[in-house]
């Protein structure tokens, strides 16, 4: 059987409730609901704002980073031209195998030494007109056989990839073969140090042809 004191606490939870849904429902309980609605919507509004800012300034410094990078690779470029500039006066380069790209990028720094530069889709039949070949493939099992049958057929330097700079690859019966630091990869200051190894290789080759 329900207590008085539970009877009473009851009734009185049913008016309160019905208070609480007339407040809601009258005037008042409707200028509170469009205040919390006007609060929650201007702080979803800054928050926005705020995310829209952000958003700018990291597009402003990405965009910073962007031309600083455009800067540095033009500064490069130049150097570069400067550093290679007329190493390879009259010479004309033979570039077997490689990445087209890594080929592109190897062939223009040669130009800007001064040298001509070919990679023909085959072996020309005669090799020798050029002053040097140079291979950027890894001279591995697979290529060892094609290097050796090119230095058949050709009598001048030839310019390999490898792990020591400047230092025969086949032994001392084999002067002519020069290898430069693991494989090409365009980077500028390799890209220069490889110009002055063909530059050294194809002297040599002109100063024992003399």
């Amino acid at each position: 059987m329900t207590s008085t004191r539970m009877l009473i606490t009851s009734i009185s939870a049913v008016f309160i409730s019905l208070g609480i849904g007339i407040i809601l429902g009258g005037t008042g309980g409707q200028t509170w609901v469009q205040q919390q609605e006007q609060e929650w919507l201007h702080q979803l509004e800054t928050r926005f704002e705020q995310a829209a800012k952000e958003k700018g300034q990291l597009k402003r410094v990405l965009q910073q980073q962007e031309n600083r990078l455009q800067g540095l690779k033009k500064q490069n470029q130049s150097l570069l031209k400067e550093a290679v500039r007329e190493r390879l006066r009259g010479r004309h380069i033979l570039l077997v195998g490689g990445d087209d790209r890594l080929a592109h990028k190897l062939g223009r720094a040669i130009r800007l030494a001064g040298g001509t530069v070919s990679r023909p889709a085959s072996y020309p039949m005669l090799p020798d007109r050029y002053d040097a070949i140079v291979f950027l493939v890894d001279p591995d099992s697979n290529h060892r056989r094609m290097i050796r049958d090119v230095r058949l057929t050709f009598s001048g330097p030839l310019i390999l990839q490898g792990t020591e700079s400047s230092r025969a690859v086949f032994g001392s019966s084999e002067e002519r073969s020069y290898s430069f630091p693991g494989s090409f990869t365009g980077d500028p200051l390799q890209t220069c140090e490889l110009i002055q190894l063909i530059q050294n290789a194809t002297h040599r080759g002109n100063e024992a042809s003399s």
